[in-house]
């Protein structure tokens, strides 16, 4: 009776795992039918960032406060020599977590074949109503869907974890282009005094209106963080014209004969924005971050003053 029961079980998990797996199949043979039929109509409605498979962003260096915008093309092209030749209208919705205000002016659109890019620009703005903790997590679904002559949803799930406290950065860049943008945003409100002056003490903690009073001389004794940058110079050279570099310290390799910086220490400012620029050896990459990649071709370390 046991060995009955035992082939009885065996036999039942079979056919999930066989019903499953023909789901699934009939699932993605469904998908790729509608594809090729639209395809067939000269239809393509797709976006740089959204897709018919849901993929997943993570964003792990996020401040955890303040607003934010996500933006994203939707197309109207399969690639730069095949397009749709008439207008795609199209609706756009998301799924916000109750203590996140999401909104957009621009809910509803149309790709216009006319258009020079055969694309049209959507911006969602997210207000976090609470400040995050770090390694806690923010999850955004957004959903794009065309509505004439054929209905198609695009989705992208974009999941925002909180880094260091405070501080965010992002990698700017397109193919064809000679450099990339590394973008660093600071949104911690104060400085620690690193070098004594006047009636302040190394290790004092100032506000960044206090901070903002300072003369530039003393502003430069005040550290909000230190963020490090390392890279490999097999990929890009950091510009050595750069104002940071007059406050910053570095190291260098030698790569065919020449010495190259390899990693840059900078000190940042309260409620700053700093923006660095790096050349890129192969001007065909995209090294877009986070979005067009997941992982950042420069790597990034904080550390706050002593």
């Amino acid at each position: 009776m046991k060995k009955k029961n035992i082939r009885i079980a065996i036999i039942i998990i079979l056919v999930i795992v066989l019903g499953f797996g023909v789901y699934t199949f009939a699932r993605y043979a469904v998908q790729e039918y509608h594809d090729y039929y639209l395809n067939s109509k000269n239809f393509y409605f797709s976006s740089n960032r959204l897709t018919d498979k849901e993929p997943l962003y993570q964003i792990n260096n996020w401040s955890g406060v303040g607003a934010f915008d996500i933006s994203f093309d939707l197309l109207s092209m399969k690639n730069n020599l095949t397009f749709t030749d008439y207008d795609i209208p199209y609706v756009v919705w998301f799924e916000c977590p109750s203590d996140v205000i999401c909104s957009t002016s621009n809910g509803e659109g149309t790709v216009y074949a006319s258009s020079i890019n055969h694309s049209s620009t959507v911006t969602i703005n997210v207000n976090p109503q609470r400040e995050y903790n770090e390694q806690e997590s923010m999850v955004i679904k957004i959903y794009a869907k065309s509505t004439s002559p054929y209905v198609k949803t695009l989705s992208a799930t974009f999941e925002y974890i909180v880094g260091k406290k405070g501080l965010t950065y992002e990698i700017e860049d397109e193919k064809n282009r000679t450099y990339l943008v590394f973008k660093i945003t600071n949104a911690n409100n104060s400085c620690t005094i690193t070098e004594a002056f006047d009636d302040y003490n190394v290790g004092d903690v100032i506000d960044n209106k206090t901070y903002r009073k300072l003369s530039k001389d003393n502003q430069s004794k005040c550290v909000s963080k230190y963020v490090t940058l390392a890279f490999d110079n097999d990929d890009v050279f950091f510009d050595n014209t750069s104002n940071v570099l007059k406050n910053a310290q570095y190291t260098t390799t030698d790569y065919n004969g020449v010495q190259y910086i390899n990693s840059v220490r900078i000190p940042i400012d309260p409620l700053s924005s700093t923006a660095l620029r790096f050349y890129k050896k192969d001007t065909t990459k995209n090294y877009t971050y986070p979005f067009d990649n997941n992982t950042s071709i420069i790597s990034l370390n904080v550390e706050d003053p002593n």
